[in-house]
């Protein structure tokens, strides 16, 4: 009787990665958080403004600014810059008149006569533009200056006009012979009362020029001390509503 062979047994073999070509996956963590958008700078986050808070915004009222008197000053120099040389050409006919001269009126166009008419006129204009609202007072000095502006720039004008009729070496005496001549001192006396009595009118407006000032500057005080008050009640108002208003209660999360 012939023996019975013993079954085969089937082994199972497991591969090992070391077996296996393939390469296991490692395991990656993933962040759930949503990332910040790059376009979105961090600066340009908007805190949500407090409850109950507004924004007040107020009015400012113009700066006040001072009205001048130099524009109608200038003008009424302008105005006596023309009675000025009128007057001038009236004394120069009467001196004619005196000296028993054919009155003639061709001194009008030289420049002997014109001189002093533009001295006179740079003098007072800007005797207006320094003073601007000052008082009769500021005009009754400063007639005095024009008057002097004119005299002495009188005599210059002349030694400029006929330096080359005058040797050097006699320019002083000349100098002193204009000064004296009559219608010098004429020429500096009209000058002088002109601008004085022009000037008088000059500060009667200024003198009404700065009473409107003090007006104006009263009430632009009032304005601002109204603006100032709404201000600070509009923010009284907003600190009571934002004290009132109950502030929200987070709640804890609820436990995994």
């Amino acid at each position: 009787m012939a023996a019975k062979r013993p079954a085969s047994q089937s082994t199972e073999v497991t591969p090992t990665p070391a077996d296996t070509d393939e390469v296991a996956p490692a395991a990656v963590a993933v962040d759930s958080t949503p990332a910040a958008p790059d376009s979105v700078p961090a600066a340009d986050t908007v805190q949500p403004a407090p409850v109950g808070q507004q924004v007040v915004y107020v009015e400012a009222p113009k700066p006040f600014v001072p009205k001048s008197n130099r524009v109608f000053g200038v003008l009424i120099a302008l105005l006596s810059t023309v009675i000025f040389a009128a007057v001038s050409a009236l004394a120069s006919v009467a001196e004619e008149v005196v000296n028993q001269k054919p009155v003639a009126f061709g001194f009008i166009s030289t420049l002997d006569f014109w001189a002093p008419v533009i001295l006179f006129a740079i003098g007072f204009v800007v005797l207006v533009l320094i003073v601007n609202r000052a008082g009769w007072a500021a005009y009754v000095l400063g007639s005095l200056v024009v008057a002097l502006v004119v005299y002495f720039g009188t005599g210059g004008a002349y030694l400029a006009l006929h330096a080359a009729q005058i040797p050097s070496n006699e320019v002083p005496q000349h100098f002193t012979k204009e000064l004296f001549r009559v219608a010098t001192l004429v020429t500096a006396v009209l000058a002088r009362e002109v601008s004085l009595w022009m000037g008088f009118a000059i500060a009667a407006r200024g003198r009404k020029v700065r009473a409107r000032n003090v007006e104006a500057r009263v009430l632009y005080d009032q304005e601002i001390a109204a603006k100032r008050a709404e201000y600070e009640q509009a923010n009284a108002r907003n600190s009571g509503a934002a004290a009132e208003t109950p502030e929200p209660v987070a709640e804890a999360p609820a436990a995994p």
